[in-house]
């Protein structure tokens, strides 16, 4: 075969692959035409550059070019179903770490139940990055001192002149605003929380929940709805 029937055999064959790979999406229009055939002529010249100056045998151009298209190949496979392995990802994290939030469709924020049979996400409070524990009897989000100082408070100059009623007794508290309260994607600014003494988890309680448009809970997983 001659290198310029090569060539024209490798054209024709990378012309079918990406007609396949783009499924029907392409539009034939005066803001994309010019857009798809530069490309095309940029593939063009580039292969008629490598196959004109091979210095190999058609066979070993052959089967480098087919390394390249099975590359090229995976490359668009895995960029298709991208979806799908984030989501397949998300579920892997989501059961080593219940408290990952997992995102949905429709705005919908997954928790797993953990081990000990409550639900905790990793909520971005202030931009750092708190554990909760999520309690819907907690009339407002409250946290522990150190996680209150993780996220830029300054416990030491907060006035704990409240007292709130835990499941250890009664304890001194400090009324806050969050700037923004944030739990996978979704996100509440200037929440009404509490700085609580002798607190051990901090709770993402109903002041942020109540903002949202839904919340339940199954079996073994909570669902958040934006």
């Amino acid at each position: 075969m001659s290198r310029v029937a090569a060539l024209v055999v490798i054209l024709i064959a990378i012309t079918a692959l990406v007609i396949w790979a783009a499924g029907g999406s392409l539009t034939w229009n005066a803001e994309t035409t010019p857009a798809v055939i530069g490309n095309l002529l940029i593939v063009v010249v580039l292969l008629a550059s490598l196959v004109m100056h091979w210095r190999g045998s058609l066979t070993d151009a052959a089967r480098h070019i087919a390394i390249w298209l099975a590359l090229l190949f995976a490359l668009i496979l895995g960029y298709s179903y991208r979806t799908d392995f984030r989501d397949a990802w998300q579920r892997v994290t989501g059961e080593l770490n219940p408290a990952t939030p997992i995102e949905r469709s429709g705005g919908e924020i997954v928790l797993r139940r953990a081990d000990d049979g409550h639900f905790h996400a990793d909520v971005g409070i202030n931009g750092a990055t708190v554990r909760m524990l999520v309690d819907t009897g907690a009339t407002s989000i409250a946290l522990s001192a150190a996680d209150a100082a993780r996220a830029g408070i300054d416990v030491d100059g907060l006035s704990f002149d409240g007292v709130v009623s835990t499941a250890n007794g009664y304890a001194p508290a400090a009324s806050v605003t969050l700037k923004e309260v944030r739990v996978g994607s979704i996100v509440r600014r200037n929440i009404r929380a509490s700085v609580q003494q002798n607190l051990t988890d901090s709770l993402l309680g109903l002041s942020f929940l109540d903002q949202l448009s839904k919340y339940s809970s199954t079996a073994d997983e909570m669902v958040l709805e934006d």
